[in-house]
């Protein structure tokens, strides 16, 4: 997936989502950490080249993925 928006951009795409999660800055990339206990789903971004990845449990990712897909521009 690609997003070449600013962070507040995503920051609302991903609001939209209604995951609770929180960002955190990890040096090239931003990450979003869903803060359910039961799951490892992180959605990370790398602002220079507009990758978007979600990565974790695929059985878990499948929905939210085409969620996300569904909010992209």
């Amino acid at each position: 997936m690609q997003f070449n928006g600013s962070l507040e951009e995503l920051q609302a795409l991903v609001a939209q989502l209604g995951q609770p999660g929180h960002w955190v800055h990890q040096g090239a990339f931003e990450m979003y950490v869903l803060d359910a206990e039961d799951t490892n789903i992180r959605l990370n971004w790398w602002p220079r080249s507009g990758e978007l990845r979600l990565v974790g449990d695929p059985a878990e990712r499948v929905g939210l993925e085409a969620a996300l897909r569904a909010l992209l521009p």
